[in-house]
């Protein structure tokens, strides 16, 4: 095959352009022109350089033809330089082999993203799920809503869904402990009146011997005052008739005096010494008497140690203890009823009247009751969405199964969208219809017998319960 016909369009209008171009000097050398090849020489005849310089002819830009004939160029006597090719050629090859690297480099990054893709290990269905709530009735009665019940509803934690009442409540152990109550309060008032009255009666007894004890003690002292005199008086009696007595004597000794008289004088001053004498008992006696008295001791002839008055008053004092304790007794036993009547009150609280609130952050999936109706205790009621711990369900094929571990890492993408949630596999059921409280039944996807479970804790964080929605699920980081 020629040149002409093997190479490109371009090319052949560079040799036509040739053809128009002055002559080369015939005394160029050898080298030169067998650099240049004929436009009919076949590139198997080409050497090295020959080969290169076709080939940049025929990636070069065509020239535009002028469709006016040039005039042919005065031959020129002088030289012509002979082209430098070594450094051009060699640039082209450079740039060839540049953009060979590009589309090289483009090809490999545009495979290799839909290849990546096929060397991944992915599930055939996957599906939101959520752990199903059931809440049952705690007592039975009759059902009352609260607000607006209805599937699909919005809960917040602790938000009451519906209450039940139970007007046939049994409350006869709530009525026994607070007629108990009753009648305790009332022995203890009754109780405490009787005290205040003996404590007022014993009040009145304390003051009475108070002041017979003051009194008597007044009395104890004027005797005392008036025995002293007495002993004044008979000192002076004494010392008289013992005068008279020395001069009775003296009288006698001198013979003008008479017996009769010097023995009356004797008795009299024999009298008036036991007088004083007997004035002096009687005052320690009054004085035993006083001091006594003064420290709470009555000693008399007429009386006992404690007068009748402090008697009274020590009867009652042990009146009043025994009441008092009694009280204590009574508010023990009233304190330790009152315990029981609070929780007495509690428990029919809670078989009376009772509401069912949601304990986590969900959607009613479920409604399974109606207002008014009759229910028993552990009545199914309404079931709730758990949305606060969201799953996902997915199949696989058996190769895919054989390879994934608990714990490994994996990614859900929903259909359509282009972020992806991060999540570990939880649980691997294989074939075995193991029972799971979910939403939706892992036994629904049935394009695959090989099923997985991924928690999704970074769906959680974004509040969307979305459960029944399908993606798809990318196994590993």
């Amino acid at each position: 095959m020629s040149r002409s016909s093997s190479l490109p369009t371009h090319e052949r209008h560079e040799d036509n352009i040739a053809s128009v171009r002055p002559a080369r000097d015939t005394s160029a050398p050898a080298s030169a022109k067998a650099d240049a090849p004929a436009s009919g020489q076949p590139l198997a005849d080409l050497d090295a350089l020959g080969r290169l310089a076709a080939l940049d002819k025929a990636f070069a830009s065509p020239q535009p033809t002028d469709p006016t004939p040039a005039a042919k160029p005065e031959p020129s006597t002088a030289k012509a330089p002979a082209p430098k090719k070594g450094p051009p050629q060699l640039r082209a090859i450079d740039r060839r082999i540049l953009k060979t690297i590009a589309g090289v480099a483009l090809v490999a990054v545009a495979g290799w993203m839909p290849l990546q893709t096929l060397m991944q290990t992915t599930s055939t269905e996957a599906i939101i799920n959520a752990r199903l709530i059931t809440l049952r009735a705690p007592i039975e009665g009759q059902i009352a809503w609260v607000g607006n019940v209805a599937v699909g509803t919005e809960l917040k934690p602790g938000a009451e869904v519906l209450s039940i009442v139970n007007p046939r409540a049994e409350r006869g152990r709530l009525d026994s402990v607070a007629q108990l109550v009753g009648e305790l309060e009332g022995e203890i008032k009754a109780l405490g009146g009787r005290r205040d009255g003996l404590q007022a009666l014993h009040d009145e007894h304390t003051t009475n011997a108070e002041a017979f004890r003051a009194g008597r003690i007044a009395q104890l002292e004027s005797r005392m005052a008036e025995t002293r005199s007495e002993i004044s008086a008979s000192t002076a009696r004494h010392e008289e008739a013992q005068q008279a007595l020395e001069r009775a004597q003296a009288l006698a000794d001198a013979g003008t005096g008479t017996v009769v008289a010097l023995e009356r004088a004797r008795r009299d001053a024999t009298v008036a010494a036991q007088s004083l004498e007997a004035l002096g008992h009687r005052r320690n006696t009054l004085d035993v008497e006083l001091s006594a008295l003064r420290r709470g001791v009555y000693v008399g002839d007429s009386y006992n140690d404690r007068p009748q008055s402090l008697q009274r008053a020590d009867e009652i004092t042990l009146r009043l203890k025994e009441i008092t304790a009694d009280v204590a007794q009574r508010e023990a036993r009233l304190a330790n009823l009152r315990t029981e009547l609070a929780a007495e009150n509690m428990r029919y609280a809670q078989r009376s009247a009772a509401g069912l609130v949601a304990p986590v952050s969900g959607s009613i999936w479920e409604v399974m009751t109606a207002p008014g109706e009759s229910v028993v205790r552990g009545q199914d009621l309404v079931r709730l969405l758990d949305c606060s711990g969201l799953v996902v369900t997915a199949t696989v094929g058996e190769a895919a199964y054989n390879k994934l571990r608990v714990g490994e890492p994996a990614r859900f993408r929903f259909r359509g969208e282009s972020t992806d949630y991060e999540g570990r596999i939880v649980s691997l059921t294989g074939v075995a219809t193991a029972p799971a409280n979910l939403a939706i039944q892992p036994a629904a996807l049935a394009k695959e017998p090989y099923r997985v479970t991924v928690s999704l804790p970074a769906m959680t964080t974004t509040g969307r319960c979305s459960v029944g929605r399908t993606g798809r699920v990318t196994f590993g980081s």
